[in-house]
Parts: structure tokens; sequence; C-alpha cells
């Protein structure tokens, strides 16, 4: 049965704050090489795909502005494995507003580090927002 375990969820929460700055470095370092990403702007999309996109906003200084989490859950899988989810409400420097999301994250214990082998953002509409 899977376990909740607190330590992990704050390094795998680290993890998932230092990818929101958008750092192609960052990105390279933490995922798998083989990690799978799906956005509803852009499909499914590879760990080398997301760092050559990654440095494409920051040469047209695209970074997000704001970014908050909420509703952060994890569950250990197995010994290597973990599940992370959390909301997330995030805004880009050139956008007025911000969008909010439920976010998966899937890692695999890669030595001593955990690494990044999968992820997903599912929008969450506004009107679905109002009425929860």
């Amino acid at each position: 049965m899977p376990t909740v375990d607190n330590l992990i969820e704050k390094q795998l929460m680290a993890i998932e704050r230092k990818l929101w700055t958008n750092d192609p470095v960052l990105y390279k370092n933490n995922l798998l090489k083989g990690a799978l990403l799906v956005f509803g702007e852009t499909g499914v999309i590879t760990r080398d795909f997301a760092v050559d996109a990654i440095k494409t906003e920051n040469a047209e200084n695209r970074k997000w502005a704001e970014v908050e989490f909420g509703a952060i859950h994890c569950v250990k899988l197995t010994e290597d494995v973990a599940l992370l989810t959390y909301t997330v409400s995030s805004r880009w420097n050139y956008e007025s507003t911000a969008v909010t999301a439920l976010a998966s994250s899937a890692y695999v214990k890669h030595g001593p580090d955990w690494k990044l082998a999968f992820h997903q953002q599912t929008p969450i509409p506004v009107h679905q927002k109002n009425n929860s």
C-alpha cells in the first residue's frame, strides 16, 4: 500500500519550485533523459524539447512572475518511486491574470537523487475554480 512521506514531499517540492524558475540547466539536471511532460497547449513533449522551449522563452524574456502552490500531496509508491500532486496558480510576466492547474509529477530515485520521470498539468477552468 502506498505511504505518505513528508520528507520526500519536501524534497520533491523543492525540485518542483526550482523547475518553475524555467532554468534550462535545472531541467536538464533534474529530469530523466527519457522524461515525458504533458501540457494542454503542447501535448506530450520530451525533456530535450522542454529544455529548448525554455531557452526560447528565456531569450524572449518570458518568465513566471507569480507561482503559488497548494493542495500538495505525496505518495511513495515504492522505495524508488514517488507521486507528487498539487495545484498551481501561475502568471507569466507578460500576462495580467494567472491560470490554475492540477499538476502531477512522478519521480524515481536515481542514485542518491530524485529525478522527474513524468509531469502533467491539467488546466482548471475559471468557472470550475469559482464553483469549488
